[in-house]
Order: structure tokens, then C-alpha cells, then sequence
């Protein structure tokens, strides 16, 4: 019956393996412990009380699972907020660049640019604006002591502005590399935008996977805490 409990338990932490791999090795430990304090010889019987004890499955990892999934929703947000200012950097920096090497469009490629400027610039300032929010958002909440649906609603309102902040990010990164591809030279000073948008790509790709990887365990939480 314990053997069962752990598969169950382990089931309801299916969201985090990495707490489940923490959590489980103590609540074997103090499920024997309980089991070898117990002064029957009927084993099963034994292993019935301590688990009824130990309460549901569920319930347990309900109280594993705020701190858990706040701290990686938390670490998406912060990711969406770092990567909104090394992206400001980085367009700063470009643009001092070019003043400095001297680098201007030519009048054909002007139209094009400026409505890819347009662009750029409102999807980056309303992906500030959002993710900035995001983050004041989920740290207005207080972490409660159990997992419960208000708080995932919570949680997962929260991923959601994050997506549609890494959305509008993606769609200010990709008018960059097109701005990048008009102003570019073939020539060595070219190494210092292509280099700035390696990162700008690098930071969109990191925070893509940190905002899915939230928001699968959300996902996951609640089918195991609520259909275990």
C-alpha cells in the first residue's frame, strides 16, 4: 500500500519531476519510520493507518505545488523583463554604431525600413509595457499554503501575458534582423549588429522555452492535483 501511495503521490507531482525526486525519498523515510514504530503485526493493516495519517495523495502535493510552480512562472517573468531590456540595449547600441561607422540607408530601401521601424517600435514598447505588468501581476498575489483553482487561474492569467509578451518580443526581434539586413555591410564592422542580434535571437529562444516550460507545468498541475 505504500509502494501504491508513492506512485500516486508521484503522479500528483508529475508537474515538477525535480521536486517529486526531492520530496519522495522523505515521505518513504517517514512512511517507514511510522510503519517500524507501529506495534501491530499485521502489516497491511499497519501501512492502512499510517497512509490514512499522511492524508490524500493530492492533498500532499497540493501543498508542494505553490512555492513550486510560482518560482518557475516567476523565473519566466523576470527572463521576459531581462530580455525586454538587453533587446533595448542591444537597439540602442546598434544605432550608435551605425552613427559612429557612418552607416545610412539608401533611398530605396527608406519606405521599407521606416514601416519595420514603426513596427519595432510599438510591438516593443507594448511588450514592456505588458511584461512589466505581467510581473507586478503575479508578485501582487500571495503564495498561498495549498494549490487551489483561484490560484492557478492566477498562474496561468500570468503565463498568458507572458506569451503574448514573448509574441510581440518575437515580432520586434524579427523588424531588428530585417532593419539589421538593410543597414548591413559586407565589411568587418558588420560583425558588431550581426553579433547584437545573435543575442537578441538567443534571448527570444531562452525565454520561449522558460514561458512553454511554465506553462506546461501549470497545465500538468492541475490535471494531477484535480483528476488523480
Amino acid at each position: 500500500m505504500i509502494a501504491v501511495y508513492l506512485r500516486q503521490l508521484a503522479d500528483a507531482l508529475a508537474f515538477d519531476p525535480a521536486l517529486a525526486e526531492r520530496v519522495l525519498p522523505e515521505i518513504r523515510d517517514h512512511l517507514e519510520e511510522a510503519l517500524a514504530a507501529e506495534p501491530t503485526e499485521d502489516r497491511d493493516e499497519a501501512e492502512r493507518r499510517i497512509i490514512a495519517k499522511f492524508g490524500d495523495p493530492r492533498e500532499l502535493a497540493a501543498q508542494f505545488a505553490p512555492i513550486s510552480l510560482m518560482r518557475h512562472t516567476r523565473r519566466a517573468g523576470v527572463a521576459v523583463v531581462l530580455t525586454i531590456v538587453i533587446v533595448m540595449a542591444l537597439m540602442k547600441a546598434r544605432m550608435l554604431w551605425y552613427a559612429f561607422v557612418q552607416w545610412t540607408l539608401n533611398e530605396e530601401a527608406r519606405p521599407i525600413a521606416q514601416l519595420f521601424v514603426t513596427i519595432d517600435r510599438y510591438a516593443f514598447w507594448l511588450a514592456a509595457a505588458i511584461g512589466t505588468a505581467s510581473l507586478l501581476y503575479i508578485a501582487w498575489y500571495p503564495t498561498p499554503v495549498r494549490a487551489h483553482a483561484h490560484y492557478q487561474k492566477h498562474l496561468r492569467r500570468a503565463a498568458m501575458l507572458f506569451v503574448f509578451t514573448t509574441v510581440l518580443l518575437g515580432v520586434s526581434v524579427a523588424s531588428d534582423l530585417i532593419l539589421t539586413a538593410l543597414q548591413f555591410r559586407s565589411e568587418f564592422g558588420a560583425l558588431v549588429p550581426a553579433a547584437s542580434m545573435a543575442i537578441e535571437i538567443g534571448c527570444i529562444v531562452a525565454i520561449v522555452f522558460l514561458v512553454a516550460n511554465a506553462a506546461r507545468r501549470l497545465a500538468r498541475s492541475g490535471i494531477a492535483l484535480l483528476q488523480l
